[in-house]
């Protein structure tokens, strides 16, 4: 969905009026979010009039924001990829406020290396399904390997979202501010009747913080050896639903990708997955004749 902004107003706070301009223009509560702190960060740094701003202005916005330090959780490699994109949608965030303004000059977007996809086979999806012990820790897995939900959406989720009749649930806060379905099978549907029996239907699904689920997940994942995280079990999903037979095009509605080459990374590990099984098939054969 294209955005609509109109027309910056004259003079007057322009901060105010662009988040305005998205609200009105019917942005995600998630976007407003990210444009409201990269916005505000970038007014704070330059300290001037921002239709006034410059290249160097911009260069020394990005070195300042490269040089800070930041809390996040996982190992080295994975603090820096979550920085680099932060520092990403920030710049992206940005640029969408200069162009509103007419502003000339804008922020380089830097690329991103894509960091190696990790995922679940079959075994260790049954092992951490095995290692719940509560309904809330089995139905928040289900639903994450059900649906490809990343964390927040998660965690976004109203008791009235949740169809049981058709087996689905309507996601509202989404990354691109677009709503988009997603569905969940029987089995999933069961644990979530039980669940939400007397909750309020403007409650929210899961009443926990990012940071607890991440956490909850990281001790389940430790009672069975595997290095459980939110976006694993996302990835997880995806792959999955190659090898089961989902095209790329509806994964990528299902995922809410904006650009099908995001959803194409998962492909190419399940070919990965296909030579793999292949060379060990063919290299394990007691035969050497050709086929």
């Amino acid at each position: 969905m294209k955005l609509e902004l109109g027309s910056p107003p004259e003079s007057g706070d322009l901060y105010n009026a662009f988040i305005n301009a998205l609200v009105i223009a019917g942005a995600g509560n998630g976007t407003i979010k990210l444009y409201s702190t990269a916005v505000k960060d970038f007014l704070d740094f330059i300290n001037k009039d921002p239709r006034k701003v410059t290249s160097e202005d911009l260069n020394k916005w990005i070195t300042n924001l490269l040089n800070r330090e930041g809390k996040v959780k996982g190992d080295e490699l994975e603090k820096k990829r979550a920085k680099s994109v932060t520092i990403r949608y920030y710049i992206i965030a940005v640029r969408r406020f200069l162009k509103w303004l007419n502003v000339s000059v804008k922020p380089p977007i830097p690329k991103i290396r894509r960091k190696e996809v990790k995922a679940l086979d079959e075994t260790q999806v049954l092992r951490v399904l095995n290692a719940c012990k509560r309904t809330k820790d089995k139905l928040i897995i289900r639903l994450l390997l059900d649906t490809g939900l990343r964390a927040n959406e998660l965690l976004s989720i109203l008791v009235k979202d949740v169809d049981l009749e058709n087996n689905m649930i309507r996601v509202r806060n989404t990354k691109s501010g677009e709503e988009r379905v997603v569905f969940f099978t029987d089995e999933t549907k069961q644990l979530l009747r039980k669940y939400i029996k007397g909750k309020k239907l403007d409650e929210r699904l899961f009443n926990i913080t990012y940071d607890a689920l991440y956490r909850k997940l990281k001790r389940l994942g430790k009672k069975v050896g595997i290095d459980l995280r939110p976006h694993i079990l996302r990835h997880t999903f995806a792959t999955l639903s190659l090898k089961r037979g989902i095209n790329v095009i509806t994964l990528q509605k299902l995922l809410g990708h904006k650009d099908i080459k995001t959803t194409q990374i998962y492909t190419h590990l399940v070919l990965d997955d296909l030579r793999n099984e292949y060379l060990k098939a063919m290299s394990s054969s007691s035969s050497k004749t050709p086929l």
